[in-house]
């Protein structure tokens, strides 16, 4: 007698994963029906036979409760895994991960700098796992993928910028969250207020952050001509901003998101006895040293809702029709830095 044949030898026929035939033997679903049907082929050409003892060792766990797989959506990211853009989104995605699961959804992790797929091959690879619903992470430039076909997928962008005009967004409510901070610099006293953001950061926000600052500061009458922002460059020297701050003067620094503390020992300031620190938007999952708005659970959780919304109305995205944008507010906290 041979020896049986498994899941993996008709995986080895078929070219394709384990799971992917484990699911495709069960009908699932996730796996496309002409898949599921070279594979049923390929187990019977190869002679496939369940094992007998797995199948009466199933039968006497009728108290296990798996949960209900509805399907597979992929988060596409531009840069590295490694890269600020991806590690800042890290926690969103964590987020996103959780909710996706309690309504039935498995997530995977595209990183298309290292796959290197061009627009053809990543919709070949999406509709051979029978992927439909697709998240854009932070990083990725007007026009990136061009050639893509949106219109035959479920698409949530949670970049700033404007990917492609026929996407629906989803992003932080910048204009709030600096009018909140400087509400409460105000309420402590502080007037003189500088502001900071990062050097990579999409030029919409930059915009944002600039137009809501000035805005504000007009309102209140504390509009001076001397108060430049200052823009961050990570790993610059402190040099740069020492003369700002000297040139500038501010009682309190408002800054987009959180700079790299030792930054600012090297410029031997220190939070809140030399200037205040608030920061506009903070993505961690706890609140902690930093004052400032904390973005929370809030943006990952609202975009799973509103990606499986989307999935189960059969929402593709629309080429006729120009792409909405969904603001999250964040929550304010307050540190020791004010």
């Amino acid at each position: 007698m041979g020896r049986r044949i498994t899941l993996k030898d008709i995986a080895a026929h078929c070219g394709i994963s384990v799971a992917a035939v484990s699911y495709a033997m069960r009908d699932h679903p996730r796996i496309p029906e002409r898949t599921r049907l070279a594979v049923r082929r390929a187990a019977e050409k190869l002679g496939y036979r369940p094992d007998p003892f797995l199948s009466a060792l199933v039968s006497y766990r009728p108290n296990v409760k798996t949960a209900r797989l509805l399907g597979e959506v992929a988060v596409l990211y531009p840069c590295e895994k490694n890269s600020p853009h991806t590690s800042l989104f890290r926690f969103h995605r964590d987020c996103f991960g959780k909710r996706m699961a309690e309504h039935g959804y498995s997530v995977s992790d595209l990183y298309l700098d290292a796959l290197d797929y061009s627009a053809k091959r990543l919709r070949q690879i999406l509709h051979a796992r029978n992927i439909r619903g697709l998240v854009l992470a932070w990083g990725f430039e007007p026009q990136t993928l061009a050639d893509f076909p949106w219109r035959e997928f479920v698409v949530v962008s949670t970049e700033r910028v404007i990917v492609h005009p026929c996407l629906d967004r989803i992003s932080m409510n910048h204009f709030r969250a600096v009018r909140v901070v400087m509400e409460k610099i105000r309420a402590r006293g502080h007037h003189r207020i500088g502001l900071l953001y990062h050097d990579d950061a999409p030029l919409v926000v930059k915009k944002n952050l600039l137009g809501s600052y000035l805005a504000e500061m007009e309102m209140a009458g504390e509009l001076d001509a001397r108060l430049h922002a200052f823009e961050y460059e990570r790993g610059e020297s402190p040099a740069r901003f020492k003369k700002w701050f000297r040139a500038s003067r501010p009682d309190v620094l408002l800054s987009h998101r959180r700079i790299d503390p030792g930054f600012f020992e090297k410029a031997r300031l220190r939070f809140p006895d030399d200037c205040g620190y608030a920061v506009a938007e903070i993505d961690d999952a706890e609140p902690g040293h930093d004052s400032g708005v904390y973005v929370v659970e809030s943006m990952g959780q609202t975009l799973a809702n509103m990606l499986v919304r989307k999935i189960v109305t059969y929402d593709n995205v629309n080429m006729d029709i120009e792409g909405q944008i969904l603001l999250v507010n964040g929550v304010w906290h307050d540190g020791v830095t004010l």
